[in-house]
């Protein structure tokens, strides 16, 4: 357990560091949205597949 803890904190650090040392805020804009892209697909088609279940039924 405390070796996966290590292992997330490493994680952690290296992203937080990668994301200081971008300097474009174009790019910061394109990873903000794409993540926000991201999470709102996985609950479209979350609600997508709940809503057609109940369809079936």
């Amino acid at each position: 357990m405390k070796d996966a803890l290590d292992n997330f904190k490493t994680e952690f650090n290296a992203k937080r560091l990668y994301w200081k040392n971008l300097k474009s805020y174009k790019a910061k804009v394109f990873f903000i949205l794409l993540f926000v892209a991201v999470i709102a697909l996985k609950l479209f088609t979350t609600v997508f597949t709940f809503d057609w279940i109940v369809g079936l039924l």
